[in-house]
């Protein structure tokens, strides 16, 4: 009698362990893989020449040099619209702008750290715009509220800004080189 009342205690637990492992729901994913995407249209970079500033020509914090304007040629771009992540669907996409060496600077980590080979200069970054706008591009991430280019043919410009933005008072700004890469990823979300 007792190996038969044990085996239907362990017949018990073993369905009430199953039922541990039921499913509450289902995760379904869609998308497409595409060959047709946005290259660079001479080489792989984009070389800006931001200039050369006193730094007394920054005079708060926040003060801004020049804005450069600059554009990042683009070809083979796919022709037709495509359903993004929001729902919408049309021939669009983002700039996911990763930085390099240096990182980030300025009071919300929203400015490109300037590098140098030797002494670089210190109390300044650099800010990307959308050039039709002044939109901030963000750095490391996609804006929280998207900001989209156009693909207007299978050759497109993707026009920006860039100028250099002080981080501290004018009199704490050390002079130096004030260079920055950063990658560029297209994204089609």
């Amino acid at each position: 009698m007792n190996v038969i009342a044990k085996s239907v205690a362990v017949g018990l637990l073993a369905m009430a362990a199953g039922s541990a492992w039921a499913s509450d729901g289902t995760i379904e994913f869609t998308g497409e893989i595409t060959t047709s995407t946005c290259e660079f249209a001479n080489g792989d970079t984009v070389n800006v020449e931001l200039g050369h500033y006193s730094n007394t020509q920054f005079k708060t914090v926040g003060g801004k040099s020049p804005t450069t304007p600059f554009t990042i040629p683009l070809t083979n771009c796919p022709t037709e619209a495509w359903k993004h992540v929001d729902g919408s669907e049309s021939k669009s996409f983002q700039l996911w702008l990763e930085t390099r060496n240096g990182g980030t600077t300025g009071a919300n980590n929203d400015l490109v750290a300037v590098t140098g080979s030797a002494t670089p200069a210190t109390g300044v970054g650099i800010r990307i715009d959308r050039a039709s706008d002044g939109a901030q591009l963000a750095l490391n991430k996609l804006n929280d509220t998207p900001v989209t280019f156009d693909i207007t043919g299978e050759q497109t410009d993707v026009n920006l800004q860039a100028y250099y933005v002080s981080t501290v008072e004018s009199s704490a700004i050390t002079a130096g080189e004030a260079n920055a890469s950063v990658d560029v990823t297209i994204d089609y979300r």
